[in-house]
Order: structure tokens, then C-alpha cells, then sequence
């Protein structure tokens, strides 16, 4: 009789392994990712007429979707935290508040046959469009896997130059001055849905990234849903703003927070 129990034990233990094979790494060309994005607050350092000072930048959570088929991705924002604030004093004791963008209206399209990506900002109630090529990285995979959401992930590694943002307020006058950072990606990419995209480095590797780490967690995405139902009416270029370049859209930016702290408004585009 023990026999026989562990025999149809083993029988079942084998069909139900077989059967969760059987719904993992269902092969995808087109469907919607939700994202879920967490921006890691800390300290931060500006610069008000000569003195640094310093503030306590928070946390920030938000949700986005991926839509995509095979040459095409479309990701747009379905939620987020409150606009997180950090107020910081000027000397004499004075202060402004600085808030992030919502960016609620943000649309990021690539077509990646042709490596063209446009984005669709929206800033003080008027659109624009950004068009640029999609960026190029050397990346290296590690050898290293795991499963997200039923899919096999391979991981691959790379070093990004981004551009990052030192803050000068002199005289009631916002100064913003790029330069080069070189941060550490670690991507993770699911081959079983062969479309090189995801919520960004995309159009570089061969599958789907669902789990992106930015800057040593500073930035992350996770993907949390997964699903081949998608309106594919719904993946197109976004048409509908000012065709601008990057640097163009920052001067744009940054006129607009030089008005704001005129006004004695937050800054609600202020990169913290």
C-alpha cells in the first residue's frame, strides 16, 4: 500500500511540475506590461547665491503600461504617489518648494526597426514633441537567471552615461548645468517574448526586459502584470505637441522654473 501511495505521489508531484511548465514562459509578440517604478529619495545638494544647501529628497512610486507588438512599443503612466516636495531655505530665511513633475502626460514611443523613439512631454498645459534615436549600450550577460511573473529571465549588465543636473539658484535666477554621469544597469529579459523592449534601455537586447535596477536601486522597475490582450490601435506615434529637440525642451524647462521662483511658485520641474 505504501508502495502504491508513493508511486501516485510521485505521478502527481510530476503532472503538476509538467503543468506549471506548461503556463511559464508563454511566448509573446505583442500584449501590455504594467511597471511598477520606484525613484529613491536621499539627500540632495543645491547651490542658493554661493552657499550649498542641502535637502531631503523623498521617495516616489508610480505605475506605467507597456503596450507593444513586434516593432513597436508604447509606454504611458496609469498612477502614482503624490507629487513628492522638499522645501529649501535660502539664507535669510526665505524658502521655495520644489515639486516634481507629475508626468501623467508622458508618452515614450520606439519603433524599432528604424531605432526612432519620440517622446511626448507635456509642461505647464502645452505638449511637445522630443524625437531622438534609441540609445546603444555594450551590454554583457552574466550567466545569471531567475523567473518574474512566470517568464525566465536571463540578466545583463551595463554602464550608461546619463545626463545629470547640478542646481544653482543665484539671485532669484535658476541655473541648471549638465553633465556626464556613468551609472551601472543591471537589466533583466525574458527571450520568451521576443521583442526587444521594455520601460527603458529598450531595442538592444533579444527579449522583453521586465525588471530594470538603475544606479545601485536608485532607480527600479518591476514588472507586476503581465497580459497578450492589447489594442493595438492604441501603438502609434504620438503626433500631437511641438516638435523640439532635447536641448531645446531643457531651455524650455528651465525658463519655466526661472518663472516660477520669480513668481514665488514651487518649481515643478526641478530635477530632484
Amino acid at each position: 500500500m505504501n508502495r502504491i501511495f508513493a508511486s501516485v505521489l510521485a505521478l502527481a508531484t510530476l503532472m503538476m511540475i509538467r503543468s506549471a511548465q506548461a503556463q511559464t514562459n508563454t511566448p509573446l509578440t505583442k500584449g501590455r506590461i504594467v511597471y511598477e517604478q520606484l525613484n529613491k529619495g536621499g539627500k540632495a545638494n543645491v547651490t542658493i547665491n554661493g552657499v550649498q544647501q542641502t535637502f531631503d529628497r523623498p521617495d516616489r512610486t508610480q505605475r506605467m503600461e507597456l503596450l507593444f507588438n513586434s516593432d513597436e512599443s508604447l509606454r504611458r503612466m496609469l498612477e502614482s504617489d503624490e507629487r513628492p516636495e522638499a522645501e529649501v531655505s535660502q539664507p535669510g530665511g526665505a524658502s521655495f518648494r520644489m515639486v516634481s513633475a507629475s508626468g501623467a502626460e508622458n508618452i515614450v514611443y520606439n519603433k524599432f526597426s528604424t531605432q526612432k523613439k519620440t517622446e511626448q512631454r507635456e509642461m505647464v498645459g502645452k505638449k511637445w514633441l522630443i524625437e531622438d534615436s534609441i540609445s546603444k549600450n555594450n551590454w554583457k550577460l552574466t550567466g545569471e537567471s531567475k523567473t518574474i511573473l512566470g517568464y525566465t529571465c536571463q540578466q545583463a549588465t551595463t554602464q550608461a552615461v546619463i545626463k545629470s543636473m547640478r542646481m544653482q539658484l543665484n539671485n532669484g535666477q535658476m541655473e541648471r548645468t549638465e553633465f556626464p554621469d556613468t551609472v551601472k544597469v543591471e537589466v533583466w529579459f525574458a527571450t520568451a517574448i521576443p521583442v526587444p523592449g521594455g520601460p527603458e534601455y529598450q531595442g538592444q537586447l533579444p527579449g522583453m526586459i521586465l525588471e530594470a535596477n538603475i544606479r545601485n536601486g536608485q532607480t527600479v522597475y518591476k514588472a507586476v502584470e503581465i497580459s497578450p490582450k492589447v489594442k493595438e490601435e492604441d501603438i502609434k506615434e504620438p503626433k500631437s505637441g511641438t516638435k523640439v529637440t532635447q536641448a531645446e525642451f531643457r531651455k524650455q524647462v528651465d525658463d519655466q522654473m526661472k518663472m516660477m521662483i520669480e513668481r514665488g511658485r514651487p518649481a515643478r520641474n526641478a530635477a530632484f
